[in-house]
């Protein structure tokens, strides 16, 4: 079984939604699931607040807004709590948990969190509670599916021993990401896949891998009737390229 493979996409009886700007930004949402959000959590904002922007006024609830990159948000909203902090597996310089922010700021019932941290979400999963990883509504998370590859130039032997490091190198990396994946799967069905066309795919083991993927999640608790998505993706009127100066990639296929 492929990596991609691993990664299963469902129906549910609920509506789903584009939040957000019709390029980098949006993310699908689903509507009913969303209208009990008291609070969203947001990782890596940056200089872009249009998804939090719509998604506290679509559905009446607060956001909590996090980076450590910029000094605010990108825009003034009484609903918004900006936090100069990243998000990390553990307490150091300008980062904290999602366990202590969620102490710090609220831990309502109901609460969606949205996550694009540069790659850290995996240490970041793999270290969270199975309490504190399954308590959420919704989980909208950008992954990046990042492979080490090797561009030196040495003689035949050196090459070769390299390309077998970088092999072992991304065998573990994979491991590591199918592992997160799996785990959030025991909690969540993954409703919509969307591929960040900033970049392009890279072959891994003759799998062309999409490096930047939006995965939108909900939780198993709150679903009925999950069915095997058939739709094929991307979805018109729901996604959008992230750079709007090239095309989507619509080469994957999902459910196969």
């Amino acid at each position: 079984m492929s990596f991609l493979d691993n990664i299963l996409v469902f129906d549910t009886e609920y509506t789903k939604v584009r939040v957000g700007d019709k390029k980098d930004g949006g993310y699908v949402v689903l509507e009913e699931v969303s209208l009990d959000t008291e609070t969203l959590y947001s990782y890596g904002v940056e200089t872009n607040s249009s998804f939090e922007s719509e998604f506290v006024k679509r559905f009446d609830c607060n956001a909590v807004l996090f980076d450590h990159t910029v000094d605010n948000a990108a825009e003034d909203n009484d609903r918004f709590t900006f936090v100069k902090e990243g998000l990390s597996d553990h307490k150091h310089d300008q980062f904290d948990c999602l366990p202590n922010h969620l102490s710090r700021f609220g831990d309502p019932d109901h609460k969606t969190l949205k996550m694009d941290i540069e790659w850290c979400e995996w240490d970041v999963f793999e270290t969270l509670s199975d309490f504190t990883i399954g308590d959420f509504d919704q989980i909208l998370c950008e992954i990046h599916s990042i492979p080490v590859d090797y561009n030196g130039s040495h003689s035949p032997y050196f090459t070769d021993f390299h390309k077998f490091v970088y092999d072992g190198v991304n065998k573990m990396l994979f491991n590591k990401y199918q592992r997160v994946l799996d785990r959030l799967q025991q909690h969540y069905y993954v409703y919509h896949v969307h591929i960040n066309n900033s970049i392009p795919c890279n072959n891994v083991f003759g799998e062309d891998i999409p490096p930047l993927l939006e995965l939108s999640m909900v939780n198993k608790a709150l679903v009925k009737n999950p069915t095997h998505c058939i739709d094929k993706f991307p979805v018109d009127g729901l996604d959008y390229p992230n750079k709007t100066d090239r095309p989507d990639i619509t080469h994957i296929k999902w459910n196969q």
